[in-house]
Protein backbone atom coordinates (compact mmCIF):
# COMPACT_ATOMS: atom_id res chain seq x y z
CA UNK A 1 0.00 0.00 0.00
CA UNK A 2 1.39 3.41 -0.95
CA UNK A 3 1.57 6.30 1.53
CA UNK A 4 -1.29 8.04 -0.28
CA UNK A 5 -3.45 4.90 -0.05
CA UNK A 6 -2.67 4.64 3.67
CA UNK A 7 -3.79 8.24 4.07
CA UNK A 8 -7.05 7.45 2.29
CA UNK A 9 -7.60 4.42 4.53
CA UNK A 10 -7.06 6.63 7.59
CA UNK A 11 -9.57 9.17 6.26
CA UNK A 12 -12.16 6.44 5.63
CA UNK A 13 -11.82 5.25 9.23
CA UNK A 14 -11.82 8.78 10.67
CA UNK A 15 -15.16 9.88 12.18
CA UNK A 16 -14.28 13.51 11.52
CA UNK A 17 -16.76 15.74 9.60
CA UNK A 18 -16.95 15.20 5.80
CA UNK A 19 -15.50 18.68 5.17
CA UNK A 20 -12.32 17.74 7.01
CA UNK A 21 -12.10 14.44 5.17
CA UNK A 22 -12.40 16.16 1.80
CA UNK A 23 -9.78 18.74 2.73
CA UNK A 24 -7.31 15.95 3.52
CA UNK A 25 -8.03 14.13 0.28
CA UNK A 26 -7.82 17.31 -1.78
CA UNK A 27 -4.33 17.92 -0.35
CA UNK A 28 -3.06 14.69 -1.88
CA UNK A 29 -1.10 15.31 -5.14
CA UNK A 30 -2.71 12.58 -7.26
CA UNK A 31 -6.28 11.46 -8.04
CA UNK A 32 -7.83 9.48 -5.17
CA UNK A 33 -11.30 7.93 -4.97
CA UNK A 34 -13.33 5.35 -3.11
CA UNK A 35 -15.77 2.94 -4.79
CA UNK A 36 -18.19 0.58 -3.05
CA UNK A 37 -18.95 -3.00 -3.99
CA UNK A 38 -21.58 -1.86 -6.46
CA UNK A 39 -18.91 0.25 -8.17
CA UNK A 40 -20.60 3.45 -7.09
CA UNK A 41 -18.40 6.38 -6.13
CA UNK A 42 -18.47 7.25 -2.46
CA UNK A 43 -15.94 10.09 -2.54
CA UNK A 44 -13.24 11.56 -4.75
CA UNK A 45 -10.65 14.27 -4.23
CA UNK A 46 -10.28 17.40 -6.33
CA UNK A 47 -7.52 15.92 -8.52
CA UNK A 48 -9.76 12.92 -9.34
CA UNK A 49 -12.81 14.91 -10.42
CA UNK A 50 -10.67 17.44 -12.30
CA UNK A 51 -9.05 14.64 -14.26
CA UNK A 52 -12.45 13.41 -15.47
CA UNK A 53 -13.95 16.89 -15.87
CA UNK A 54 -16.57 16.47 -13.16
CA UNK A 55 -17.44 18.06 -9.80
CA UNK A 56 -17.43 16.50 -6.31
CA UNK A 57 -21.18 16.81 -6.13
CA UNK A 58 -21.79 15.12 -9.48
CA UNK A 59 -19.38 12.20 -9.17
CA UNK A 60 -20.70 10.85 -5.88
CA UNK A 61 -23.07 7.97 -6.59
CA UNK A 62 -22.03 7.63 -10.24
CA UNK A 63 -21.19 4.16 -11.53
CA UNK A 64 -17.61 3.55 -12.55
CA UNK A 65 -18.72 2.84 -16.12
CA UNK A 66 -20.18 6.36 -16.37
CA UNK A 67 -17.05 8.00 -15.03
CA UNK A 68 -14.45 5.98 -16.93
CA UNK A 69 -16.29 5.36 -20.15
CA UNK A 70 -16.99 1.98 -21.65
CA UNK A 71 -13.52 1.34 -23.06
CA UNK A 72 -11.53 2.24 -19.94
CA UNK A 73 -14.03 0.54 -17.65
CA UNK A 74 -13.72 -2.70 -19.63
CA UNK A 75 -9.91 -2.50 -19.44
CA UNK A 76 -9.95 -1.93 -15.67
CA UNK A 77 -12.72 -4.40 -14.75
CA UNK A 78 -10.36 -7.42 -14.19
CA UNK A 79 -8.36 -5.36 -11.68
CA UNK A 80 -11.59 -4.18 -9.98
CA UNK A 81 -12.84 -7.74 -9.64
CA UNK A 82 -9.61 -8.92 -8.02
CA UNK A 83 -9.54 -5.92 -5.68
CA UNK A 84 -13.08 -6.67 -4.49
CA UNK A 85 -11.90 -10.24 -3.90
CA UNK A 86 -9.34 -8.81 -1.46
CA UNK A 87 -6.26 -8.72 -3.74
CA UNK A 88 -4.43 -5.38 -3.99
CA UNK A 89 -3.80 -4.38 -7.60
CA UNK A 90 -1.23 -2.14 -9.32
CA UNK A 91 -0.87 -1.50 -13.02
CA UNK A 92 0.28 1.06 -15.55
CA UNK A 93 -2.14 2.79 -17.87
CA UNK A 94 -1.79 5.35 -20.65
CA UNK A 95 -4.72 7.79 -20.82
CA UNK A 96 -5.78 10.89 -22.66
CA UNK A 97 -6.93 13.58 -20.26
CA UNK A 98 -9.85 15.99 -20.94
CA UNK A 99 -7.35 18.45 -22.45
CA UNK A 100 -6.31 15.86 -25.02
CA UNK A 101 -2.88 15.24 -23.48
CA UNK A 102 -1.44 11.76 -23.27
CA UNK A 103 -0.71 10.89 -19.69
CA UNK A 104 1.09 7.89 -18.27
CA UNK A 105 -0.25 6.66 -14.94
CA UNK A 106 0.44 4.07 -12.32
CA UNK A 107 -2.82 2.98 -10.69
CA UNK A 108 -3.34 1.12 -7.42
CA UNK A 109 -6.56 -0.56 -6.16
CA UNK A 110 -6.49 -1.28 -2.40
CA UNK A 111 -9.36 -3.38 -0.96
CA UNK A 112 -11.23 -1.70 1.93
CA UNK A 113 -12.17 -4.15 4.63
CA UNK A 114 -14.99 -3.72 7.13
CA UNK A 115 -15.82 -6.44 9.69
CA UNK A 116 -13.81 -8.95 7.65
CA UNK A 117 -15.61 -8.17 4.43
CA UNK A 118 -14.41 -6.14 1.46
CA UNK A 119 -17.02 -3.42 1.04
CA UNK A 120 -15.16 -1.37 -1.54
CA UNK A 121 -11.75 -0.31 -2.75
CA UNK A 122 -9.57 2.77 -2.79
CA UNK A 123 -8.24 4.02 -6.11
CA UNK A 124 -4.99 5.99 -6.12
CA UNK A 125 -3.56 7.22 -9.41
CA UNK A 126 0.01 8.51 -9.76
CA UNK A 127 0.91 10.51 -12.85
CA UNK A 128 4.26 9.10 -14.04
CA UNK A 129 4.30 10.88 -17.37
CA UNK A 130 7.59 12.68 -16.61
CA UNK A 131 9.24 9.45 -15.54
CA UNK A 132 8.05 7.57 -18.61
CA UNK A 133 9.18 10.39 -20.86
CA UNK A 134 12.58 10.36 -19.14
CA UNK A 135 12.87 6.63 -19.68
CA UNK A 136 11.95 7.08 -23.31
CA UNK A 137 14.55 9.81 -23.59
CA UNK A 138 17.03 7.42 -22.04
CA UNK A 139 16.12 4.74 -24.56
CA UNK A 140 16.36 7.28 -27.36
CA UNK A 141 19.76 8.41 -26.15
CA UNK A 142 20.78 4.78 -25.74
CA UNK A 143 19.95 4.17 -29.38
CA UNK A 144 21.96 7.23 -30.32
CA UNK A 145 24.93 6.02 -28.27
CA UNK A 146 24.72 2.53 -29.70
CA UNK A 147 24.72 4.07 -33.17
CA UNK A 148 27.65 6.23 -32.16
CA UNK A 149 29.78 3.14 -31.60
CA UNK A 150 29.82 2.56 -35.36
CA UNK A 151 31.51 5.96 -35.81
CA UNK A 152 34.17 5.27 -33.17
CA UNK A 153 36.64 2.88 -34.83
CA UNK A 154 38.66 0.85 -32.35
CA UNK A 155 36.92 2.55 -29.44
CA UNK A 156 33.88 2.03 -27.25
CA UNK A 157 30.88 3.77 -25.70
CA UNK A 158 29.55 3.32 -22.16
CA UNK A 159 26.27 4.59 -20.70
CA UNK A 160 25.70 4.34 -16.94
CA UNK A 161 22.89 5.40 -14.60
CA UNK A 162 22.85 7.21 -11.26
CA UNK A 163 23.79 3.98 -9.47
CA UNK A 164 26.89 3.68 -11.70
CA UNK A 165 25.27 0.70 -13.38
CA UNK A 166 26.23 0.13 -17.01
CA UNK A 167 23.21 0.51 -19.28
CA UNK A 168 25.25 0.18 -22.48
CA UNK A 169 28.75 -1.10 -23.15
CA UNK A 170 29.62 -1.55 -26.80
CA UNK A 171 32.72 -1.28 -28.95
CA UNK A 172 35.67 -3.23 -30.26
CA UNK A 173 38.09 -2.00 -27.58
CA UNK A 174 36.04 -3.16 -24.59
CA UNK A 175 38.05 -6.35 -24.21
CA UNK A 176 41.33 -4.45 -23.95
CA UNK A 177 39.85 -2.37 -21.14
CA UNK A 178 38.35 -5.30 -19.24
CA UNK A 179 34.77 -4.12 -19.90
CA UNK A 180 33.41 -7.35 -21.32
CA UNK A 181 29.93 -8.38 -20.12
CA UNK A 182 29.42 -5.36 -17.86
CA UNK A 183 25.93 -4.33 -18.98
CA UNK A 184 23.45 -4.47 -16.10
CA UNK A 185 26.24 -4.41 -13.48
CA UNK A 186 27.68 -1.56 -11.44
CA UNK A 187 31.32 -0.57 -11.78
CA UNK A 188 32.03 -2.18 -8.39
CA UNK A 189 30.38 -5.42 -9.49
CA UNK A 190 31.94 -5.57 -12.95
CA UNK A 191 35.45 -4.15 -12.54
CA UNK A 192 38.52 -4.85 -10.40
CA UNK A 193 38.55 -2.75 -7.20
CA UNK A 194 41.51 -0.63 -8.29
CA UNK A 195 39.85 0.25 -11.61
CA UNK A 196 36.47 0.95 -10.04
CA UNK A 197 38.12 3.26 -7.48
CA UNK A 198 39.91 5.08 -10.30
CA UNK A 199 36.77 5.57 -12.39
CA UNK A 200 34.16 6.32 -9.73
CA UNK A 201 35.09 10.01 -9.17
CA UNK A 202 35.05 10.62 -12.92
CA UNK A 203 31.66 8.92 -13.35
CA UNK A 204 30.17 10.84 -10.43
CA UNK A 205 31.48 14.09 -11.91
CA UNK A 206 29.72 13.23 -15.19
CA UNK A 207 26.45 12.62 -13.32
CA UNK A 208 26.93 16.02 -11.68
CA UNK A 209 27.00 17.65 -15.10
CA UNK A 210 30.78 17.92 -15.59
CA UNK A 211 32.94 16.72 -18.48
CA UNK A 212 36.11 14.82 -17.58
CA UNK A 213 38.84 13.85 -20.05
CA UNK A 214 41.85 11.57 -19.59
CA UNK A 215 44.08 9.15 -21.46
CA UNK A 216 44.93 5.55 -20.74
CA UNK A 217 47.56 3.29 -22.26
CA UNK A 218 46.59 -0.36 -22.83
CA UNK A 219 49.33 -2.53 -24.31
CA UNK A 220 50.77 -0.62 -27.25
CA UNK A 221 47.59 1.43 -27.76
CA UNK A 222 46.68 4.84 -26.36
CA UNK A 223 43.04 5.77 -25.76
CA UNK A 224 41.49 9.16 -25.18
CA UNK A 225 38.43 8.98 -22.92
CA UNK A 226 35.73 11.54 -22.17
CA UNK A 227 33.06 11.16 -19.50
CA UNK A 228 30.09 13.51 -19.56
CA UNK A 229 26.41 13.94 -18.60
CA UNK A 230 23.42 12.61 -20.54
CA UNK A 231 20.31 14.78 -20.07
CA UNK A 232 16.64 14.78 -21.00
CA UNK A 233 15.23 17.35 -23.40
CA UNK A 234 14.48 19.54 -20.39
CA UNK A 235 18.11 19.42 -19.28
CA UNK A 236 17.76 16.95 -16.41
CA UNK A 237 20.80 14.68 -16.10
CA UNK A 238 19.65 11.09 -15.83
CA UNK A 239 22.81 9.19 -16.87
CA UNK A 240 26.47 9.51 -17.75
CA UNK A 241 28.48 8.42 -20.74
CA UNK A 242 32.06 7.51 -21.58
CA UNK A 243 33.33 7.66 -25.15
CA UNK A 244 36.78 6.23 -25.91
CA UNK A 245 38.84 6.82 -29.06
CA UNK A 246 42.02 5.04 -30.09
CA UNK A 247 44.52 7.90 -30.52
CA UNK A 248 47.62 5.73 -30.89
CA UNK A 249 48.30 6.81 -34.47
CA UNK A 250 47.73 10.47 -33.64
CA UNK A 251 50.02 10.37 -30.61
CA UNK A 252 52.71 8.58 -32.59
CA UNK A 253 52.37 11.16 -35.34
CA UNK A 254 52.94 13.89 -32.74
CA UNK A 255 55.94 12.01 -31.35
CA UNK A 256 57.34 11.51 -34.86
CA UNK A 257 56.94 15.21 -35.64
CA UNK A 258 58.70 16.15 -32.42
CA UNK A 259 61.50 13.63 -33.08
CA UNK A 260 62.05 14.86 -36.64
CA UNK A 261 62.18 18.44 -35.42
CA UNK A 262 64.85 17.50 -32.88
CA UNK A 263 66.84 15.58 -35.51
CA UNK A 264 66.63 18.45 -38.01
CA UNK A 265 67.79 20.84 -35.28
CA UNK A 266 70.75 18.60 -34.49
CA UNK A 267 71.68 18.43 -38.18
CA UNK A 268 71.51 22.21 -38.47
CA UNK A 269 73.77 22.56 -35.43
CA UNK A 270 76.31 20.14 -36.94
CA UNK A 271 75.91 17.63 -34.12
CA UNK A 272 78.19 14.62 -34.79
CA UNK A 273 76.43 11.91 -36.81
CA UNK A 274 77.04 9.35 -34.07
CA UNK A 275 75.04 11.45 -31.62
CA UNK A 276 72.29 11.96 -34.18
CA UNK A 277 72.01 8.20 -34.61
CA UNK A 278 71.81 7.79 -30.82
CA UNK A 279 69.06 10.39 -30.85
CA UNK A 280 67.19 8.42 -33.53
CA UNK A 281 67.47 5.18 -31.52
CA UNK A 282 66.19 6.87 -28.36
CA UNK A 283 63.25 8.37 -30.23
CA UNK A 284 62.38 4.96 -31.62
CA UNK A 285 62.01 3.49 -28.13
CA UNK A 286 59.78 6.41 -27.10
CA UNK A 287 57.59 6.56 -30.21
CA UNK A 288 56.94 2.83 -30.44
CA UNK A 289 57.26 2.06 -26.72
CA UNK A 290 59.65 -0.86 -27.24
CA UNK A 291 62.42 -2.32 -25.11
CA UNK A 292 65.31 -1.73 -27.49
CA UNK A 293 66.06 0.09 -30.73
CA UNK A 294 69.11 0.45 -32.96
CA UNK A 295 70.49 2.14 -36.04
CA UNK A 296 72.45 -0.37 -38.11
CA UNK A 297 74.68 0.27 -41.11
CA UNK A 298 75.24 -2.46 -43.70
CA UNK A 299 78.93 -2.66 -44.54
CA UNK A 300 78.87 -5.42 -47.14
CA UNK A 301 76.79 -8.50 -47.96
CA UNK A 302 76.33 -10.49 -44.78
CA UNK A 303 77.86 -7.86 -42.51
CA UNK A 304 76.57 -4.89 -40.58
CA UNK A 305 77.56 -2.53 -37.82
CA UNK A 306 75.46 -1.25 -34.93
CA UNK A 307 75.93 2.51 -35.09
CA UNK A 308 73.74 3.37 -32.08
CA UNK A 309 71.40 1.68 -29.62
CA UNK A 310 68.86 2.72 -26.98
CA UNK A 311 67.07 0.80 -24.25
CA UNK A 312 68.10 -2.79 -23.58
CA UNK A 313 71.22 -3.88 -25.46
CA UNK A 314 71.92 -7.59 -25.13
CA UNK A 315 75.52 -8.03 -24.10
CA UNK A 316 75.93 -10.90 -26.56
CA UNK A 317 75.03 -8.66 -29.52
CA UNK A 318 78.29 -7.30 -30.86
CA UNK A 319 78.56 -4.00 -32.66
CA UNK A 320 79.91 -5.93 -35.60
CA UNK A 321 77.12 -8.09 -37.01
CA UNK A 322 77.34 -11.11 -39.26
CA UNK A 323 74.13 -12.20 -40.94
CA UNK A 324 74.38 -15.93 -41.46
CA UNK A 325 71.91 -18.06 -43.42
CA UNK A 326 70.14 -19.04 -40.19
CA UNK A 327 69.81 -15.49 -38.88
CA UNK A 328 66.10 -14.71 -38.57
CA UNK A 329 66.44 -11.25 -37.07
CA UNK A 330 64.43 -8.45 -38.67
CA UNK A 331 67.65 -6.56 -39.46
CA UNK A 332 69.05 -9.56 -41.34
CA UNK A 333 65.84 -9.77 -43.37
CA UNK A 334 66.15 -6.10 -44.35
CA UNK A 335 69.81 -6.63 -45.30
CA UNK A 336 68.79 -9.59 -47.47
CA UNK A 337 65.66 -8.20 -49.14
CA UNK A 338 65.87 -4.42 -48.80
CA UNK A 339 62.31 -4.42 -47.46
CA UNK A 340 60.83 -3.83 -44.01
CA UNK A 341 60.47 -6.96 -41.91
CA UNK A 342 58.52 -8.12 -38.87
CA UNK A 343 59.60 -11.34 -37.15
CA UNK A 344 58.85 -13.45 -34.10
CA UNK A 345 62.15 -14.84 -32.91
CA UNK A 346 62.64 -18.54 -33.51
CA UNK A 347 64.13 -20.61 -30.74
CA UNK A 348 67.90 -20.60 -31.18
CA UNK A 349 70.88 -20.06 -28.93
CA UNK A 350 73.38 -18.46 -31.30
CA UNK A 351 73.59 -15.33 -33.41
CA UNK A 352 71.63 -12.11 -33.05
CA UNK A 353 68.33 -13.87 -32.39
CA UNK A 354 69.85 -16.04 -29.69
CA UNK A 355 71.27 -12.95 -27.98
CA UNK A 356 67.89 -11.23 -28.19
CA UNK A 357 66.08 -14.19 -26.70
CA UNK A 358 68.57 -14.34 -23.85
CA UNK A 359 67.28 -10.90 -22.79
CA UNK A 360 63.62 -11.98 -22.98
CA UNK A 361 62.98 -10.26 -26.33
CA UNK A 362 60.41 -12.13 -28.40
CA UNK A 363 59.94 -10.16 -31.62
CA UNK A 364 61.59 -7.55 -33.80
CA UNK A 365 60.83 -5.16 -36.62
CA UNK A 366 63.15 -3.27 -38.96
CA UNK A 367 62.81 -0.82 -41.83
CA UNK A 368 65.40 0.09 -44.48
CA UNK A 369 67.36 3.33 -44.67
CA UNK A 370 68.46 4.36 -48.17
CA UNK A 371 71.04 6.83 -49.36
CA UNK A 372 71.30 7.96 -52.98
CA UNK A 373 69.11 5.07 -54.06
CA UNK A 374 71.20 2.40 -52.34
CA UNK A 375 70.45 0.43 -49.18
CA UNK A 376 72.49 2.09 -46.43
CA UNK A 377 71.21 0.33 -43.32
CA UNK A 378 68.16 -0.07 -41.12
CA UNK A 379 66.39 1.12 -38.02
CA UNK A 380 65.31 -1.78 -35.82
CA UNK A 381 63.06 -2.45 -32.83
CA UNK A 382 62.70 -5.36 -30.41
CA UNK A 383 60.18 -6.04 -27.66
CA UNK A 384 59.59 -8.40 -24.77
CA UNK A 385 55.81 -8.19 -25.22
CA UNK A 386 54.21 -10.73 -27.52
CA UNK A 387 51.81 -9.24 -30.06
CA UNK A 388 53.05 -5.68 -29.57
CA UNK A 389 54.70 -5.42 -32.99
CA UNK A 390 51.99 -5.47 -35.66
CA UNK A 391 51.74 -4.93 -39.40
CA UNK A 392 50.32 -1.45 -38.75
CA UNK A 393 53.31 -0.63 -36.57
CA UNK A 394 55.67 -1.84 -39.31
CA UNK A 395 54.00 0.58 -41.74
CA UNK A 396 54.55 3.43 -39.27
CA UNK A 397 58.17 2.36 -38.72
CA UNK A 398 58.77 2.37 -42.49
CA UNK A 399 57.33 5.88 -42.79
CA UNK A 400 59.50 7.05 -39.93
CA UNK A 401 62.57 5.62 -41.69
CA UNK A 402 61.66 7.53 -44.85
CA UNK A 403 61.20 10.75 -42.90
CA UNK A 404 64.52 10.25 -41.13
CA UNK A 405 66.20 9.96 -44.54
CA UNK A 406 64.74 13.33 -45.50
CA UNK A 407 65.63 14.95 -42.19
CA UNK A 408 69.23 13.78 -42.51
CA UNK A 409 69.51 14.93 -46.10
CA UNK A 410 71.53 17.94 -44.98
CA UNK A 411 74.35 15.77 -43.69
CA UNK A 412 77.37 15.88 -45.94
CA UNK A 413 76.92 12.22 -46.89
CA UNK A 414 75.09 9.32 -45.32
CA UNK A 415 77.72 7.00 -46.68
CA UNK A 416 80.36 8.60 -44.46
CA UNK A 417 78.28 8.74 -41.30
CA UNK A 418 79.77 5.74 -39.56
CA UNK A 419 83.23 6.60 -40.88
CA UNK A 420 83.01 10.05 -39.28
CA UNK A 421 81.79 8.61 -36.04
CA UNK A 422 84.53 5.97 -35.95
CA UNK A 423 87.53 8.15 -36.76
CA UNK A 424 89.74 10.40 -34.73
CA UNK A 425 88.93 13.99 -35.67
CA UNK A 426 92.57 15.18 -35.49
CA UNK A 427 94.52 12.47 -37.30
CA UNK A 428 91.77 10.88 -39.40
CA UNK A 429 92.82 7.46 -38.09
CA UNK A 430 90.22 4.99 -36.77
CA UNK A 431 89.41 5.55 -33.11
CA UNK A 432 89.16 3.07 -30.23
CA UNK A 433 85.55 2.15 -31.05
CA UNK A 434 86.48 1.33 -34.64
CA UNK A 435 89.56 -0.57 -33.46
CA UNK A 436 87.50 -2.78 -31.15
CA UNK A 437 85.10 -3.74 -33.93
CA UNK A 438 87.94 -4.35 -36.42
CA UNK A 439 89.98 -6.36 -33.94
CA UNK A 440 86.98 -8.53 -33.13
CA UNK A 441 86.63 -9.43 -36.81
CA UNK A 442 90.34 -10.12 -37.21
CA UNK A 443 90.45 -12.34 -34.12
CA UNK A 444 87.53 -14.36 -35.49
CA UNK A 445 89.24 -14.68 -38.87
CA UNK A 446 92.55 -15.71 -37.30
CA UNK A 447 90.82 -18.30 -35.16
CA UNK A 448 89.10 -19.81 -38.19
CA UNK A 449 92.16 -19.81 -40.43
CA UNK A 450 94.71 -20.79 -37.78
CA UNK A 451 97.00 -17.99 -38.95
CA UNK A 452 98.72 -15.64 -36.48
CA UNK A 453 97.48 -12.15 -35.65
CA UNK A 454 99.76 -9.53 -34.13
CA UNK A 455 99.34 -6.12 -32.51
CA UNK A 456 101.88 -3.35 -32.22
CA UNK A 457 101.10 -0.72 -29.57
CA UNK A 458 103.17 2.45 -29.71
CA UNK A 459 103.56 5.59 -27.63
CA UNK A 460 105.32 8.88 -28.45
CA UNK A 461 108.24 9.33 -26.08
CA UNK A 462 108.20 12.46 -23.87
CA UNK A 463 105.13 13.82 -25.69
CA UNK A 464 104.09 15.85 -22.64
CA UNK A 465 107.27 17.89 -22.98
CA UNK A 466 106.28 18.80 -26.53
CA UNK A 467 102.95 20.23 -25.34
CA UNK A 468 104.51 21.95 -22.33
CA UNK A 469 107.36 23.49 -24.32
CA UNK A 470 105.83 24.28 -27.70
CA UNK A 471 102.10 24.29 -26.91
CA UNK A 472 99.21 22.05 -27.87
CA UNK A 473 99.03 23.20 -31.53
CA UNK A 474 102.56 21.90 -31.97
CA UNK A 475 101.58 18.68 -30.23
CA UNK A 476 98.63 18.29 -32.63
CA UNK A 477 100.98 18.71 -35.60
CA UNK A 478 103.24 15.99 -34.19
CA UNK A 479 100.31 13.60 -33.83
CA UNK A 480 99.19 14.31 -37.39
CA UNK A 481 102.67 13.79 -38.85
CA UNK A 482 103.31 10.56 -36.93
CA UNK A 483 99.91 9.26 -38.03
CA UNK A 484 100.98 9.92 -41.63
CA UNK A 485 104.33 8.16 -41.09
CA UNK A 486 102.69 5.07 -39.62
CA UNK A 487 100.13 4.97 -42.41
CA UNK A 488 102.93 5.10 -44.99
CA UNK A 489 104.65 2.01 -43.60
CA UNK A 490 101.45 -0.05 -43.12
CA UNK A 491 99.78 -2.18 -45.75
CA UNK A 492 96.21 -1.66 -46.96
CA UNK A 493 95.02 -4.76 -45.11
CA UNK A 494 96.36 -3.42 -41.82
CA UNK A 495 94.76 -0.88 -39.48
CA UNK A 496 96.45 1.83 -37.48
CA UNK A 497 94.22 3.46 -34.87
CA UNK A 498 94.70 6.27 -32.41
CA UNK A 499 93.47 4.99 -29.06
CA UNK A 500 94.68 7.63 -26.62
CA UNK A 501 96.40 10.99 -26.38
CA UNK A 502 99.69 9.82 -27.90
CA UNK A 503 99.04 6.09 -28.26
CA UNK A 504 98.50 4.17 -31.48
CA UNK A 505 97.67 0.52 -32.21
CA UNK A 506 98.67 -1.30 -35.37
CA UNK A 507 96.69 -4.43 -36.26
CA UNK A 508 98.78 -6.90 -38.27
CA UNK A 509 96.75 -9.85 -39.64
CA UNK A 510 98.52 -13.03 -40.75
CA UNK A 511 101.71 -11.80 -39.06
CA UNK A 512 103.90 -13.68 -36.57
CA UNK A 513 105.75 -12.14 -33.64
CA UNK A 514 109.01 -12.04 -35.56
CA UNK A 515 107.49 -10.35 -38.60
CA UNK A 516 105.60 -7.88 -36.38
CA UNK A 517 108.84 -6.93 -34.61
CA UNK A 518 110.48 -6.29 -37.98
CA UNK A 519 107.76 -3.96 -39.31
CA UNK A 520 107.50 -2.25 -35.92
CA UNK A 521 111.21 -1.53 -36.07
CA UNK A 522 110.75 -0.07 -39.54
CA UNK A 523 108.10 2.28 -38.16
CA UNK A 524 110.31 3.24 -35.19
CA UNK A 525 113.16 4.21 -37.52
CA UNK A 526 110.82 6.15 -39.81
CA UNK A 527 109.69 8.31 -36.89
CA UNK A 528 113.21 8.75 -35.55
CA UNK A 529 114.48 9.82 -39.00
CA UNK A 530 111.67 12.31 -39.60
CA UNK A 531 112.40 16.05 -39.47
CA UNK A 532 110.01 17.67 -36.97
CA UNK A 533 111.53 21.12 -37.54
CA UNK A 534 112.09 23.23 -34.39
CA UNK A 535 110.87 20.35 -32.21
CA UNK A 536 113.99 18.36 -32.97
CA UNK A 537 114.06 14.57 -33.01
CA UNK A 538 111.09 12.59 -31.69
CA UNK A 539 110.92 8.86 -31.03
CA UNK A 540 108.36 6.19 -30.27
CA UNK A 541 108.38 3.08 -28.08
CA UNK A 542 106.60 -0.02 -29.43
CA UNK A 543 105.31 -3.21 -27.80
CA UNK A 544 104.37 -6.24 -29.91
CA UNK A 545 102.21 -9.25 -29.12
CA UNK A 546 100.89 -12.12 -31.26
CA UNK A 547 98.25 -14.82 -30.92
CA UNK A 548 101.17 -17.24 -31.02
CA UNK A 549 102.22 -15.76 -27.67
CA UNK A 550 98.90 -15.26 -25.81
CA UNK A 551 95.22 -16.10 -26.00
CA UNK A 552 93.19 -14.07 -28.48
CA UNK A 553 91.45 -12.04 -25.78
CA UNK A 554 94.79 -11.01 -24.24
CA UNK A 555 96.32 -9.44 -27.36
CA UNK A 556 95.82 -5.83 -26.30
CA UNK A 557 96.95 -6.55 -22.76
CA UNK A 558 100.04 -8.37 -24.02
CA UNK A 559 100.96 -5.54 -26.38
CA UNK A 560 100.42 -2.99 -23.63
CA UNK A 561 102.69 -4.93 -21.27
CA UNK A 562 105.37 -5.14 -23.98
CA UNK A 563 105.07 -1.37 -24.54
CA UNK A 564 105.52 -0.76 -20.83
CA UNK A 565 108.77 -2.77 -20.86
CA UNK A 566 109.98 -0.82 -23.92
CA UNK A 567 109.39 2.48 -22.11
CA UNK A 568 111.04 1.18 -18.96
CA UNK A 569 114.09 -0.06 -20.86
CA UNK A 570 114.94 3.43 -22.13
CA UNK A 571 112.36 4.23 -24.81
CA UNK A 572 112.90 4.47 -28.57
CA UNK A 573 112.84 0.70 -28.80
CA UNK A 574 110.70 -2.23 -29.90
CA UNK A 575 109.91 -5.01 -27.42
CA UNK A 576 107.85 -8.13 -27.89
CA UNK A 577 105.74 -10.06 -25.45
CA UNK A 578 107.86 -12.03 -23.00
CA UNK A 579 110.81 -9.64 -23.57
CA UNK A 580 111.24 -10.84 -27.15
CA UNK A 581 113.27 -8.40 -29.27
CA UNK A 582 114.23 -8.22 -32.89
CA UNK A 583 117.63 -9.65 -32.00
CA UNK A 584 116.17 -12.67 -30.28
CA UNK A 585 114.04 -13.62 -33.26
CA UNK A 586 116.30 -12.49 -36.12
CA UNK A 587 117.89 -15.96 -36.64
CA UNK A 588 114.50 -17.37 -37.52
CA UNK A 589 114.52 -15.99 -41.03
CA UNK A 590 111.45 -17.91 -42.05
CA UNK A 591 109.38 -15.88 -39.60
CA UNK A 592 110.42 -12.52 -41.03
CA UNK A 593 108.39 -12.65 -44.21
CA UNK A 594 104.67 -11.85 -43.88
CA UNK A 595 102.33 -13.81 -46.08
CA UNK A 596 100.12 -11.89 -48.42
CA UNK A 597 96.73 -11.53 -46.84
Amino acid sequence: MSPDQANVEAVLQDPAPPEFMRAVLDALPGPVGYWDRDLRNVLANRAYVDYFGLTPEVIVGMHAREVLGEVLFTMNLPFVTRALAGEPQQFDRTLVDPCGRTRHTQTGYAPHWSDGVVDGFVVQVTDVTDRVNAERDAQYNAQIYRSLVASVPDGFVLLFDSELRFMIAEGGALTAFGFESVEGRTIHEALPPWLAALLEPRYLAALAGETVEWERKVGDRIFSLKAGPVATKTGEVFAGSVVAHDVTVARRAQAVESALHDIATSVARAVPPQLICSQIATNLTIIFDVDTAAVVRFLEPGRGEVVATAGVRPEAVLRDLSFGPDDWSATAQVASTGRAALVSYRTQTEGVVGAMQSEGLVAGAAAPIHHEGALWGAIALSTCVGGQLTDDLLIELTRFAELVQIALGNLQAWSTLTDQAARDALTGLPNRRSLDAHLEREVTAARRSGRPLSLAMMDIDHFKQVNDTFGHPAGDRVLTEIAAILTSVARDSEMIARVGGEEFVWVLPNTSTAAALTVAERARRAVADHDFGPLGQLTVSIGVCSTTDVEDAALLTGADQALYRAKRSGRNTVTGHGDATLDTVRPHRVALSREAG
